[in-house]
């Protein structure tokens, strides 16, 4: 009886040992992905896949959809700059992004996903530049850490950890993405004066981009949960230069002060976020670094999301840049770190 006990438990902890060496490989292969990528490209607006009840708005969710469910996501989000002397008359107003986002379960812990943004940018005396944007791809595989027949460990999502399923749990939900966009937008608008605009004006950016990330979700006491991700964006580089990478840190409390399961506003949510972003500097057509782009700046960001019944959610967030160090800051204008305040309005809705 001993020496059954004795194997046993040397199994169990032989599992447990190979899980944690199987999940801080994983951290350490993001950790090292992000230092050789840590150069970014401003003037657009992203869709993090953040949906579902108590789930953020900006930090990216890992929660799954669940095999066999789709999932329709709307983004909106405007963002208006400050306007500065130097580049009087043609400041850069606003930006408007509209970004459509399609998913699909291919199981429990394998979700696909496929966007297309639409873009209105304005630019005092220069006019208005508008069109949809590159073709986006994205796969997300979750996993979490929990236990199972006695033993703890690492699992792939099973149907417990969907969309359907409560989101807040007491397992470490977390999920890996990957994806790309293909440069199917408009990149050749042109300004009231018969110009082309610049790069940053253009709906599309005329190149193939890459990213990866890692986003980690935990209820740590009853109706709060904490969520934080982290991703890279990089660009390949076109005859017009090459934009920049994109690194992200962000970090969201979601508090829930109300719930009502079969009413028609099912759960309301507080959502405080903080979102730091750092940029590097563009390319330019000859392949040298423009030295009036790039920087870090952080956002604090207060909002709120709705569910009604099960599958429809609703948030609201605005940004407010909080902290920035802008690369030649006085020279800029229109980018990131720049904004007066970005508003961002999502709906998501599963079947």
């Amino acid at each position: 009886m001993l020496l059954t006990h004795l194997d046993k438990t040397h199994k169990e902890f032989k599992f447990m040992r190979k899980s944690l060496c199987t999940y801080l490989s994983a951290i350490l292969f993001l950790f090292y992905i992000f230092i050789l990528n840590k150069s970014a490209y401003a003037h657009h607006g992203g869709v993090s896949s953040a949906f579902g009840p108590g789930a953020p708005i900006e930090t990216a969710s890992p929660l799954a959809l669940g095999k066999g469910r789709y999932l329709i996501y709307e983004k909106f989000e405007y963002v208006p700059f400050e306007q500065k002397g130097h580049v009087e008359p043609e400041n850069i107003d606003t930006h408007t992004f509209f970004n459509t986002l399609v998913g699909y379960g291919f199981t429990d812990a394998l979700s696909v996903y496929a966007g297309l943004p639409f873009a209105i940018k304005e630019q005092d005396t220069l006019g208005t530049s508008d069109g949809f944007g590159d073709l986006g791809l994205l796969v997300q595989y979750g996993f979490k850490l929990g236990e199972r027949d006695g033993i703890r460990g690492l699992y792939r999502y099973g149907p417990e950890d969907s969309y359907g399923a409560e989101y807040s749990s007491d397992d470490l939900k977390m999920s890996v993405i990957a994806g790309m966009t293909v440069p199917t937008g408009t990149t050749s608008n042109r300004d009231d004066n018969g110009n082309r605009f610049d790069m940053g004006m253009q709906p599309g950016f005329a190149a193939p981009s890459f990213t990866v990330g890692f986003s980690a979700s935990k209820m740590v006491v009853p109706h709060v949960t904490l969520t934080g991700d982290t991703s890279i964006l990089t660009f390949t580089e076109t005859n017009d230069g090459k934009p920049g990478n994109e690194v992200r840190f962000n970090t969201a409390c979601g508090y829930e002060i109300f719930e009502k399961p079969n009413g028609f506003l099912s759960r309301l949510d507080i959502i405080g976020e903080s979102n730091f972003l750092h940029l590097t500097k563009d390319l330019n057509e000859d392949g040298e670094k423009e030295n009036d782009s790039g920087g870090s700046m952080l956002y604090l960001s207060p909002g709120l999301r709705a569910t009604f019944g099960k599958y429809v959610s609703v948030g609201a967030l605005i940004k407010i840049p909080t902290w920035k160090d802008l690369n030649h800051e006085s020279e800029q204008q229109g980018a990131e770190g720049l904004e007066e305040y970005r508003a961002i309005v999502t709906c998501s809705i599963s079947f």
